[in-house]
């Protein structure tokens, strides 16, 4: 008791000097402060901000509105400043009481009573459960918690029934800890002036031997030593206190309510795992503790082993990734690494960081811990780890929950989902079982139908888990989802990370049939989202599986599937190297619709390579081949590429009647990838008769469908047409913002083509702003790209661009050289690029001197502009008038 009457002392004089003002007896003649309170309220502010304007505390802005303390002079005055209010407006003029003390001098304090009683509310002698758990953390605080701390702060002042919750209910996120240093806060301590209870339970707690030990603090002895007898008791002596009650650990909604005996002054704080408790306890909001994000698990790392984050930075960070952030864990594992690198040995601490890859010695990692911070209801001497915390809420569930647990663990934990349908399938169990786990608190519910597992608790329960059914159940579950809904992005996109667990689970069980199934019906997705490595070893596992099974259908797919990722990574060697292979196995087995999508394909190589006869030729026999077979699923396809032949040989007429079609066709599919690709090829003749606007207009439905579905190649393509436009109309400021909005993103998925034109369109950009060495940087790299796709239309459009870098420097000879050879790659392949190559070389022989052969050069560029309908031919023929 000595030791509380020299806190109560040291902590009165601290107030007085901070100018609080005590008020003995507040429950009588209380009158609220409704005008300071409108005040506040009406600008928006909080008590929190209020207080923290003027160096206070919430509570203390709480109590003065409540009338239950008056500010002091030096708060007083802040208070004037901060509204810009008069004393009479805030209503902080002083008044007489007829009982309590307002501006207390500090020569008052000696009047205080010196002994507690049932009915006083006084600072006097708090009363501290002696088995308050000795704060571990120290001056510096929890990590990541501030502002959790803050929130229940505010809410133990506003005199609520406060419930603190993992509402995850899962173990080791640090509830006991928050509680801990939330009853050693000097601010904490100071509004619950009267002191803190503490009951830590567990599974089995002896509910009567504690409320005893309340009792007894109390001092206070029931007539009847039973549980309803120490209930009463303690809340007579309790009384009128203002106290804080600690009900930590709660495993049974029945435990915890019998530790509610707080008076009208009390607030009680529950720390539980299962978040149907804290609702029932709080009969309201419950306060959420999360794991740790990746940041502040990495600086608690630091705090605990400050050498292995120093020499290891990004292992340690992979590290707190691996454990979820849970704070149980990392405090484990700190303690551990700190013992490793006390030795200073480098390789010892670089050892005791590989080995912690395994979730298996990452659980089983102990720490002894002295009987005074043993969690109740574990023996006192069990050391620490996280297997034995999981263990005790996984030994509490049934044989079914149990053996569900372990079924869920082959899902990728959190922060993946999840749902309801999946887990049942998997678990081939009730739903009442998946409640039950949820009750747990081992299952967390992310959303109103999606699921997902700590990463801890998936390492223990993966651990525990055997044989292959589960893995089996989600293989066949998430194949047969991805081939119900090929075109339905949102739910693939949802269960992208399941897909592929599912499929790397076919893969190692050797599940061949549907490995091939799921690579090949997933591949289109991945493609339109640009995860082309991803789509890549699906599609390579797939192709090794169709080959030893001498699968002749299921090869031909995954060669059709492999050229499309060859196309868009622009490789088109490989990509037509597929789909020969895949027409030759087609014709051989007489499968005339997969000879029909080989058809296909090679007609858009053969335009893309400027090869348009023999583009003509493959899309004429693939549409014979589907009107004789009734195989129309490539109609959409097959007009387009007849629409490219014509576009590139100038006939805009021929190519925009294929391309409606073919968008009518597409929009009647609702198909937007199709959609927004033809919308593009329209948006390229409406640019070249020179209606920018249409284009534009265009070009904004295609990139928002394309953003719809996530679809990146079609994005940073468009962006890449839309810098075209900016670069005819001499918006060269324009045409960089375009460039750097789709470069990122051809970079990031590969897309050689899409990089070669941004470049290009980059480079010609410079050039208009006679910024010729970096305008060689960028063509440089855009050419070489060029080069490697081999897309003689994309070279030809890179060296028209290097022809006009050397005119703008006036290397006459090697300018025209360039434009001569743009020609001769263009006269076969693409008709606007001759008419380019044509009018440029008529201004580089001008200059040179020879004035009769350029206007002959450009007279036949505008010929040519004239004939397919261009909008340069109007340049070309004032630039012949003039010269």
């Amino acid at each position: 008791m000595a030791r509380n009457t020299v806190i109560f002392r040291e902590t009165i004089h601290h107030h007085v000097e901070r100018g609080w003002t005590l008020v003995v007896n507040e429950g009588k003649n209380v009158v609220p402060n409704q005008r300071l309170s409108d005040e506040r309220i009406s600008r928006g502010w909080s008590q929190a901000y209020v207080a923290k304007q003027i160096d206070a505390y919430a509570f203390m802005v709480h109590r003065w509105e409540h009338g239950q303390t008056f500010p002091g002079p030096r708060y007083r005055q802040k208070l004037l400043q901060l509204f810009n209010k008069s004393a009479e407006e805030l209503g902080l003029v002083p008044r007489d009481t007829d009982n309590g003390v307002q501006d207390t001098p500090r020569g008052a304090m000696a009047a205080l009573p010196h002994k507690a009683t049932p009915g006083s509310v006084g600072l006097i002698e708090p009363l501290y459960d002696p088995v308050i758990p000795s704060s571990l953390i120290g001056p510096v605080g929890l990590v990541g918690r501030e502002d959790l701390l803050q929130k229940l702060k505010e809410r133990l002042y506003a005199g609520e029934h406060v419930v603190l919750s993992a509402i995850n209910g899962l173990p080791g996120v640090g509830k006991t800890a928050l509680a801990v240093e939330l009853v050693h806060n000097r601010e904490v301590r100071a509004y619950f002036r009267d002191g803190v209870l503490w009951a830590g339970l567990g599974p089995v707690p002896n509910v009567a031997g504690l409320l005893g030990r309340w009792g007894t603090l109390l001092g206070v002895t029931p007539d009847h030593r039973n549980i309803e007898g120490w209930q009463k008791a303690i809340t007579t002596a309790i009384g009128e206190r203002r106290m804080l009650l600690v009900i930590d650990d709660a495993w049974e909604i029945e435990h915890a309510l019998a530790f509610r005996v707080g008076g009208p002054n009390c607030a009680h704080l529950i720390t539980t795992r299962f978040p149907v408790i804290a609702h029932r306890f709080s009969q309201g909001e419950t306060i959420e503790v999360h794991e740790l994000d990746e940041d502040d698990g990495l600086r608690l790392l630091e705090r605990l082993a400050p050498e292995a984050v120093r020499s290891e930075p990004e292992e340690a960070r992979a590290l707190v990734r691996s454990i979820g952030g849970l704070p149980l864990a990392l405090n484990l594992i700190g303690k551990h690494l700190y013992i490793q690198s006390y030795s200073g040995q480098p390789r010892r601490l670089h050892m005791a960081l590989q080995g912690l890859r395994s979730a298996d010695q990452r659980l089983r990692l102990t720490q002894p811990q002295a009987p005074a911070f043993t969690s109740p209801g574990r023996p006192s001497d069990a050391p620490l780890s996280l297997q034995s915390v999981i263990s005790v809420s996984d030994q509490r569930l049934g044989e079914a929950a149990r053996s569900a647990l372990r079924a869920l663990s082959v899902f990728p934990a959190k922060p993946n989902t999840f749902s309801m349908e999946a887990a049942l399938a998997v678990c081939n169990t009730p739903g009442e079982t998946i409640a039950t786990l949820i009750e747990a608190g081992l299952l967390e519910q992310s959303d109103a139908d999606r699921y997902t597992l700590h990463q801890t608790i998936a390492d223990y329960a993966r651990l525990h888990h055997t044989g292959t059914d589960a893995e089996e159940r989600m293989t066949a579950y998430y194949v047969s989802l991805v081939e119900a809904h090929e075109l339905d992005y949102s739910i693939l996109e949802q269960e992208t990370t399941n897909v592929l667990a599912a499929l790397q689970a076919a893969f190692e069980l050797g599940m061949q049939a549907m490995l091939l199934r799921g690579a090949n019906a997933f591949s289109h997705f991945l493609q339109t989202r640009g995860l082309f490595d991803i789509a890549g070893q699906q599609l390579k596992r797939a192709g090794h599986v169709a080959r030893s099974g001498n699968d002749t259908s299921g090869l031909i797919t995954t060669l059709l599937n492999l050229g499309r990722l060859a196309e868009k990574r622009g490789d088109n060697a490989t990509a037509q190297a597929c789909y020969l292979e895949g027409l030759l196995l087609a014709r051989e087995s007489g499968n005339s619709e997969r000879q029909c999508d080989s058809l296909t394909y090679l007609g858009g190589i053969a335009v893309r390579r400027g090869e348009l006869k023999q583009a003509a030729a493959y899309s004429q026999e693939a549409l014979v081949l589907s009107e004789q077979s009734g195989y129309y699923k490539h109609s959409v396809t097959l007009m387009r590429s007849l629409g490219s032949s014509a576009f590139f040989q100038g006939n805009y007429a021929d190519a925009e009647v294929y391309w409606q079609k073919a968008l009518a066709l597409a929009r009647q599919q609702n198909h937007p990838e199709r959609i927004s690709a033809l919308l593009e090829n329209l948006g390229a003749i409406a640019v070249n008769r020179g209606d920018y606007e249409q284009a534009k207009e265009i070009y904004h439905e295609a990139i928002t469908l394309a953003r719809q579905i996530g679809q990146s190649e079609r994005i940073s393509s468009i962006f890449a047409n839309l810098s075209e436009i900016a670069l005819r109309q001499k918006d060269y400021a324009q045409v960089k913002e375009y460039v750097q909005k789709g470069l990122p993103i051809a970079r990031q998925i590969g897309h050689l083509e899409i990089i070669s034109l941004l470049l290009i369109n980059l480079g010609e950009a410079e050039i208009g702003l006679e910024d010729y060495k970096q305008a060689g940087d960028y063509l440089e790299e855009g050419l070489e790209l060029a080069q490697q796709v081999g897309h003689p239309w994309l070279i030809c459009y890179a060296l028209l661009a290097w022809g006009k870098l050397y005119f703008g420097l006036q290397r006459l000879e090697l300018a025209a050289t360039t434009f001569r050879e743009a020609l001769e790659m263009a006269r076969d392949a693409n008709e606007e690029q001759v008419g380019f190559a044509l009018y440029c070389l008529a201004q580089v022989t001008f200059a040179q001197g020879n004035f009769e052969e350029a206007r002959q050069q450009g007279k036949e560029s505008l010929d040519i502009f004239n004939e397919i309908g261009h909008e340069k031919a109007k340049e070309v023929e004032e630039w012949l008038r003039s010269h």
